[in-house]
């Protein structure tokens, strides 16, 4: 059977345009190489995942020492799950497509953390919860709908104790609606940009008052809990030419273990990888290239080509290469980009993907409803001993 290089350059001498997505899903499951014991003599820590579709596929709590990452299959947008035993962190909730509530997020974490909130919190029709469930982080990388859009709903079901938010405004209806849903929540309000004298912010027209409000910068690194914290690698709050440049970059510590959250974090226009990097991606080689090696990367931007450039990906050398994307269009494409799956094939990436059954999900009783695309190929990541 021909190589899939054979086949593009083969397609591009017929005059025919280059296939989106390349044929054959992931395995359902797998392991990275069992790295040897650790010096003293402990047991290595091993990074394992599987593919959930339903809720009764979705893990138990982790035990202590073991860490669990979710990426949870919202259909075209980004949200990311991570557990310990003793917390818990939402990393974006936002999807580009048309859902009814809940959204898959709000789903995904009723079967994750336990259902929490109100009637608004379930399924139509299902019994409303009876306790309240805590999220101890909750990060909006950028504000984008697809990565924002369900997080007003998440405020009103999960107490939140913190929220961690680029700063940059962006005039939009879902915008104010997630920082009215801040403001009547208790979490304490951390951003990239200075906090005003009297803490309002004003977004279509209405200005909201955040009552605890605190600035965070590059450099300031947040624990989760025990053998868990986060490092913020980029921070910034003022208008530039898309809300992607003000994505927050958080390099995650796992039990010795490392995930590199991005965002959307771009290096320039759509350019093939090999063009040098930019914008984003550049600050991260120039300002912290020892901090962003990881073991796993949330590939930016959806698997665009606007991001993943060779000098970063090169830089970061993930063994595992998260990408959440869907059916809708950014632009003129839809993502990933052959080029960008390619590049991570070539640094060694294992790639897992939220979209290879997105046509003919052979799945009924998806997280979320069968409705609509989304909710079948979500993938849990254990990492520990």
């Amino acid at each position: 059977m021909l190589r899939l290089g054979w086949v593009l350059v083969l397609l591009a001498l017929a005059g025919c345009p280059r296939p989106a997505r390349p044929l054959g899903p992931t395995a359902p499951s797998g392991q990275l190489p069992t790295p040897p014991p650790l010096v003293d003599g402990s047991p290595p820590i091993k990074v394992t995942w599987v593919r959930v579709s339903t809720a009764a596929e979705v893990p138990v709590a982790p035990a202590p020492g073991t860490f669990q990452i979710h990426m949870i299959d919202v259909g075209t947008g980004l949200s990311v799950l991570i557990r310990g035993a003793d917390f818990a962190m939402l990393f974006d909730g936002g999807t580009n497509d048309a859902v009814e509530r809940p959204l898959r997020v709000v789903a995904y974490l009723a079967a994750a953390l336990g259902p929490s909130g109100d009637d608004l919190c379930v399924e139509p029709g299902a019994s409303a919860p009876t306790e309240r469930k805590k999220i101890d982080h909750m990060v909006l990388s950028h504000p984008h709908l697809d990565h924002g859009s369900a997080l007003d709903l998440v405020l009103h079901c999960y107490d939140v104790t913190h929220v961690w938010d680029s700063g940059r405004i962006n005039d939009t209806i879902f915008y104010r609606d997630f920082l009215e849903a801040v403001a009547r929540s208790t979490a304490s309000y951390h951003t990239a940009a200075s906090v005003p004298a009297q803490r309002d912010v004003t977004v279509k027209q209405l200005t909201i008052t955040m009552p605890r409000w605190e600035r965070f910068s590059e450099g300031d690194t947040q624990l989760l809990g025990e053998s868990a914290a986060f490092k913020i690698l980029h921070a910034e709050a003022k208008s530039s030419g898309s809300p992607n440049e003000n994505s927050i970059v958080l390099a995650v510590e796992l039990a010795g273990k490392r995930m590199l959250l991005v965002g959307d974090a771009e290096s320039g226009p759509r350019k093939d990888p090999s063009y040098p990097a930019g914008d984003v991606e550049e600050f991260l080689i120039f300002h912290h290239k020892d901090a962003i090696r990881s073991d796993i990367l949330q590939v930016g931007h959806h698997g665009s080509k606007t991001s993943s450039r060779r000098d970063f990906l090169e830089a970061v050398k993930p063994s595992l290469a998260l990408i959440s994307t869907g059916p809708k269009k950014y632009g003129t494409v839809i993502l990933p980009d052959v080029e960008v799956l390619e590049e991570l094939t070539r640094v060694g990436a294992t790639i897992l993907r939220t979209d290879e059954r997105d046509a003919a999900c052979p799945v009924t009783g998806r997280i979320g409803g069968d409705k609509g695309p989304g909710g079948c190929d979500a993938w849990v990541i254990t990492i520990g001993p």
